[in-house]
C-alpha cells in the first residue's frame, strides 16, 4: 500500500491499527476492572500492562479509561470498542472449538437423514461400525420420506441423507454407493408362498401391497410390471416397514429391498422375483459446505457394510 493510501486521523496523520496483544490487554482491563487484576489474569506485570495501555491510547488518540475515585472507569469510546472486541473474541472461540472438534478423531455431531427403507437395518449397521471406531462421536439419526429430504438440507438439519433415489436440487450432490436386490414377501399361507419365484403375472388374482408411482419403490414396480399390473394394488404404502406390517396381517404380497428391513419374522415368506430388480443406495450431501470428517467416516462404514455378502 502506498503511504498516501494509508488510513489517516482527522489531523492528517497516519492512523496505526491496533494489534491483537493490545486488544487482549484492553479486554482484560475491561473485564477485570483494574490493571493489577488484568495483569494477574494475563500473568504480566502491572507496569508492562500500563505501558501497553498507554501505547494503545496514544495510537487511538483518545483515552480508554479515566480515574474515578481511585478506580478505572471506561470511557464511552472504550465501551463501544469493547462491544466490537467481544465479537472478535467470540469468533476466535468458535474457531478454537472447531479446531478442537476436528482434532478429536471424529468427535462431534453428525446429522444423518434416511428413507424408511434404509433406516431399519442398513444405516444402523453402518452407525454401529462408525461408533465402534469413533466412540466419542454423536449422531442425530432420523427417518424422512423422499419428498422431505431436500427440506432437511435447506434448513441445516442434515449433513448426509441415504435413500433409494437422489433428491433433485442444485445445492445437493449425490453418489451411488451400491444396490440390493428386491424380493417379494408373502404371508406363509398365501398361494404365492408355494412359488419358488414370483413373476408379474402372479399378481392377477389376489390383493397385494404397492407403492405410489412417484416413490422409488413405485418406480421399481413399474419396471417390474412393464407398464401397469393387471390388478392394481389393494393398498399403497410409503415404506417397506408399512408393507411388512400389511403382509404380516395376511393382506397379500409386497416388494421390499432385501436388506432394508431387520430380520424377517417367521410369519413372512421371502421369495425372489423375476425379472430381477435392485434398489440403489444413494448418499446425498450439500455442495455448499464440505462434508465433516465424521460424515466421511460414516460413508466409509456404509461402503464396508454394502461390500459384505447379504
Amino acid at each position: 500500500m502506498d503511504a498516501l493510501d494509508e488510513p489517516r486521523d482527522e489531523d492528517g496523520s497516519a492512523a496505526r491499527p491496533l494489534n491483537l496483544r493490545q486488544l487482549e490487554v484492553f479486554r482484560a482491563i475491561m473485564m477485570s476492572g483494574s490493571i493489577s487484576a488484568a495483569g494477574r489474569a494475563l500473568h504480566v506485570s502491572q507496569p508492562a500492562l500500563s505501558r501497553v495501555l498507554a501505547l494503545t491510547e496514544s495510537r487511538l488518540g483518545y483515552p480508554l479509561f479515566e480515574r474515578v475515585r481511585g478506580r478505572l472507569a471506561p470511557t464511552p469510546e472504550a465501551r463501544r470498542l469493547f462491544a466490537e472486541v467481544e465479537q472478535v473474541y467470540g469468533g476466535i472461540q468458535r474457531v478454537n472449538d472447531l479446531a478442537a472438534n476436528l482434532g478429536r478423531k471424529g468427535a462431534g455431531m453428525l446429522r444423518v437423514v434416511t428413507s424408511a427403507s434404509y433406516g431399519q437395518r442398513l444405516v444402523p449397521q453402518a452407525l454401529a461400525r462408525l461408533l465402534a471406531r469413533n466412540p466419542r462421536a454423536r449422531v442425530d439419526f432420523r427417518s424422512a420420506t423422499y419428498d422431505e429430504l431436500v427440506g432437511y438440507f435447506l434448513t441445516g438439519q442434515a449433513d448426509l441423507s441415504i435413500s433409494m433415489s437422489p433428491p433433485d436440487h442444485p445445492s445437493l450432490d449425490s453418489e451411488k454407493l451400491g444396490e440390493h436386490a428386491l424380493v417379494c414377501i408373502v404371508p406363509p399361507d398365501h398361494p404365492l408362498a408355494e412359488h419358488d419365484v414370483i413373476r408379474p403375472q402372479d399378481f392377477t388374482s389376489s390383493a397385494w401391497i404397492g407403492y405410489p408411482p412417484g416413490t422409488p419403490l413405485g418406480t421399481a414396480l413399474r419396471s417390474f410390471f412393464g407398464s401397469e399390473p393387471v390388478m392394481p394394488a389393494a393398498i399403497e404404502v410409503h415404506s417397506p416397514v408399512s408393507a411388512l406390517a400389511c403382509v404380516q396381517q395376511g393382506i397379500g404380497p409386497a416388494m421390499v429391498d432385501s436388506t432394508s428391513l431387520a430380520k424377517m419374522p417367521a410369519e413372512v415368506t421371502v421369495r425372489p422375483i423375476e425379472p430381477a430388480l435392485s434398489a440403489p443406495v444413494w448418499a446425498t450431501q450439500s455442495n455448499l459446505t464440505p462434508l465433516p470428517l465424521l460424515g466421511r467416516r460414516f460413508l466409509d462404514a456404509l461402503r464396508a457394510v454394502l461390500a459384505k455378502p447379504a
